[in-house]
């Protein structure tokens, strides 16, 4: 099974994650294929989710592999603690931004649900946070819902 490595730099600490190739075999391909190198990124708060940080991927490194138009696959609208959802916006889609939108969203806590101003926006669940950095997750989501957005990196393990 594949792990992704989510490294937060700013708090030098990494979660991990377990891919469900079995789930959702496009998204997770297509995931596997775009961290052959690793990924920088910004992790922030999302707004309308929940516990949801949220991860905008490079449109440069996105735009010409299958997250461009994205299978539907494994859905859900109620994450759960530890789910990754894929979420792919086209340009103009969300407020009239003029890029798509490629979001690697995980979810730290309860109650969470991908309902947006536009309406619900279900995500591919691709991947799992491994039960033993659950804790760890919640507490930097704590701290980036508090003290704002953190430096990270995506890679495979």
């Amino acid at each position: 099974m594949n792990t992704l490595k989510i490294a937060f730099l700013d708090l030098d600490v990494s979660i991990r994650a377990q891919v469900l190739s079995d789930k959702a075999p496009s998204t997770s391909e297509a995931f596997m294929k775009l961290l052959e190198y690793p990924i920088p990124s910004m992790a922030r708060h999302a707004m309308y989710t929940g516990k949801e940080i949220s991860i905008q991927l490079p449109v440069e490194a996105c735009q010409e592999t299958a997250l461009h138009n994205p299978n539907k696959e494994n859905l859900t609208c109620f994450p759960q603690p530890g789910d990754i959802l894929y979420t792919f916006m086209p340009a103009y889609a969300w407020g009239g931004v003029p890029t798509p939108i490629y979001d690697f969203g995980l979810f730290y806590g309860r109650d969470a649900r991908t309902f947006f101003p536009a309406g619900w926006l279900p995500g591919n669940l691709f991947a799992r946070v491994v039960e033993k950095d659950l804790e760890e997750l919640e507490e930097i989501g704590k701290i980036i819902h508090v003290k704002g957005q953190q430096r990270l990196l995506l890679e495979l393990e």
